[in-house]
Formats: C-alpha cells, sequence, structure tokens
C-alpha cells in the first residue's frame, strides 16, 4: 500500500511517524505541507518545492496553488491512501481526487477547537468520506463527536510518540550546567522556558505582562527562555519587541532544533509554563516534563488524562495566578523537584512511539 503523509515538517510528528513507519516495512512517503518537498522512496524529490516557490509569494492566493500542486502530486504518484494532517477545508477543492483513494484526517487539536462554527460546518464532507479520522486524545476525539452526532466509528485516537524523549534520556547523564553553558544560557539562574512556539495562542502578552509583576528578589533569580522557533513570523516580532521593553532577564530561541539540541533545551529548563488558549495533548509540554521540569500550565486545557495518570504539575485557573504560583515554586522548588521524576515513567508510558506505533499502524492497515 503506498502511503503519504502530509504534514509541516517544522512540527516534526509527521517525520517521525513516517520513520517509524518505514521501520516496519511500510511504503510511506511524506509531503512537507508548508514548502511541497517530497520524500518518496527514500528520495527528496523538489520539483514541486521549485514550482510552487513563486507563488508562494502571493499573499491571499497561495494556498490556492499550494493545494493545486499537491492535487497534482496525488495524481502522479498514484498513492493508496493519503494521511492529512491537520484538518483544512481548503481540502475541499481537491475532494473528489482523495475520494479516489483511502484518505485519513489527523487532527492536532487546535484545528478542532479553533475553527469557526461555519469553517465546522463546512468540513462535513470532508469528514463524511474520509476512512478514519484520528484525534491525539479521548477528550477531542468526544468533543468532535459529540459535536457532529456522527463519526463515533470512524474516530480513533492514535497518539503521536515523541522521539525526543529517547534523546532527553540519552543526554541525561550531562550535567545541568553544562547544558547551560552549551546553550549559553546562565548557569547561575533558575531557568523558567515560556511557551514553545511563536503563535498568539501561546498568549505571550498576558504571560509577560504577569510575569513582570513579580517581585525584584524573585525575578533576579530567573532567567526566561521564550522559544519562538515556529509560528507566526509577524508576531514572533511583536514578542520580541515586547520583550525589548520589559525588565525580564531572557533569550530567545529562534532557530528550530533537532535531536539532541533539542533534548538539551528541555534538559537546562528547570520551570515550564505552559498557557496555551487551547490543546490537544501538548508533545513539548511532555517532553518538559520528562526532563523533571515543574510544570506550570492552565486548567482550562484538557489534561484530565494527565491527572488520571498521576502526573506531577501545576494549574493556575487564569494568567493573573501566575505570578503567585511561579512565586511558590521558586521558594519551594528543591522540595517539589524531588517529586518530579515520577513523571518519567508515565510519559513513557503515554508518549514513547514504542508504546503507540500500534495503534497507527493498524489505522493505517484498515485504511
Amino acid at each position: 500500500m503506498k502511503t503519504l503523509i502530509i504534514a509541516n515538517n517544522t512540527i516534526v510528528f509527521g517525520k517521525e511517524l513516517q520513520n517509524e513507519l518505514l521501520q516496519k516495512n511500510y511504503e510511506v512517503s511524506l509531503l512537507d505541507f508548508e514548502t511541497l518537498m517530497l520524500s518518496a522512496n527514500g528520495k527528496e524529490d523538489d520539483s514541486f518545492q521549485k514550482a510552487f516557490a513563486p507563488y508562494k509569494k502571493i499573499s491571499k492566493l497561495h494556498m490556492f496553488f499550494r493545494i493545486y500542486f499537491i492535487q497534482k502530486i496525488l495524481k502522479q504518484y498514484h498513492f493508496d491512501c493519503v494521511n492529512i494532517h491537520y484538518s483544512r477545508w481548503i481540502y475541499l477543492l481537491i475532494l473528489p481526487t482523495l475520494k479516489q483513494m483511502s484518505y485519513i484526517i489527523t487532527f492536532y487539536g487546535s484545528d478542532f477547537y479553533r475553527s469557526t462554527p461555519f469553517i465546522k460546518r463546512l468540513q462535513t464532507p470532508l469528514y463524511q468520506n474520509a476512512k478514519a479520522l484520528t484525534f491525539t486524545n479521548p477528550l477531542t476525539k468526544e468533543a468532535f463527536v459529540n459535536h457532529y452526532h456522527d463519526f463515533d466509528t470512524k474516530s480513533h485516537v492514535c497518539r503521536f510518540g515523541l522521539k525526543t524523549l529517547d534523546y532527553i534520556d540519552k543526554n541525561r547523564s550531562r550535567s545541568k550546567v553544562e547544558i547551560k553553558n552549551h546553550l549559553g544560557y546562565a548557569t547561575d539562574k533558575i531557568t523558567v522556558t515560556c511557551g514553545y512556539n511563536s503563535t498568539s495562542g501561546q498568549q505571550h502578552f498576558k504571560m509577560i505582562t504577569a510575569l513582570e509583576s513579580l517581585e525584584p528578589t524573585i525575578l533576579e533569580q530567573l532567567q526566561f527562555i521564550f522559544p519562538l522557533t515556529y509560528g507566526n513570523a509577524s508576531h514572533k516580532e511583536r514578542v520580541k519587541q515586547r520583550l525589548q521593553k520589559s525588565r525580564l532577564n531572557y533569550l530567545t530561541l529562534e532557530e528550530f532544533l533537532y535531536t539532541d539540541d533539542n533534548a538539551a533545551i528541555k534538559l537546562a529548563s528547570d520551570i515550564m509554563i505552559n498557557v496555551l488558549e487551547t490543546d490537544s495533548f501538548s508533545g513539548s509540554m511532555q517532553e518538559f516534563l520528562y526532563a523533571d521540569n515543574l510544570v506550570i500550565t492552565g486548567s482550562w486545557l484538557p489534561y484530565e488524562l494527565f491527572d488520571r495518570e498521576g502526573i506531577c504539575y501545576l494549574k493556575i485557573d487564569q494568567i493573573d495566578d501566575l505570578p503567585k504560583t511561579l512565586t511558590d515554586a521558586i521558594t519551594q522548588y528543591h522540595t517539589k523537584r524531588a517529586q518530579l521524576q515520577t513523571n518519567r515513567e508515565i510519559i513513557y508510558k503515554l508518549s514513547s512511539w514504542t508504546n503507540n506505533i500500534t495503534s497507527w499502524s493498524d489505522t493505517y492497515e484498515n485504511c
């Protein structure tokens, strides 16, 4: 069965899924949704990337050209199954082509939670004709099925494994001072990582305002790390401008990091703040938990699975509560940190590829 995964390569999930399936002898190609670079038959095909490049610069029409080239790829390579990562209405334009093969839609969470009622209605034909719909956690699946009052039998929970867990284990013996020096972090400060990308859903501005209200004696103990490696470029620039006006000791991360370096930013961190507007099953947050970070997150996020499994982390009801919770975390840091190693076994069980690839291979087989 010739299968194509369409995903954004900067988010790594599609690439890691392809690698895991290739190891199980599946014939799986990967198309980068952003650039249209195609990895097929063990080779890189950049012909569609080059053809699309001039059209990518047309701000309001590039999506239509992108979907046109995606249709050409589907027809040229004669795929049997297509796994679309992230639900988008634009795929309706090539629905007749998709219906000629089996296709799976994989939800990341925000593509359901943040879509408007109109977009939800508009995309219904995509879901009606899909062979399967996958979700990263049962809560998002339940919310989807309850919204549409349908699609229960074709909806499945398929969690992404986190390859970074293996790299964290590989680098765990390195001292934190060594890793902080490697990354250019201050070695005499508690490192607080704020969010994990440059999208507006991270609520950077509210977070920065809240952090500025910390007592000076607390602030002087901290260095804040703002990962801005992927997301919205204009939002990233606004965040950087806001940080320049702040009184925080901070660094921004703007180069996308892989493998050992990606693990390093988790291991170098002491506390991680995740106050997304909405989320499904944050992979980055799990990586910070696995690296023994004390995580502060919003009680409004659907992390009941973490609670049921016994994950140790802190919740706030609103971002205004962040200064007090962070202050308490710092004053009790060593006591609380001693509790965090219990998170390792739980996260590995939930999110290692070893424990998750079977649900994906079963779904592909049914396709």
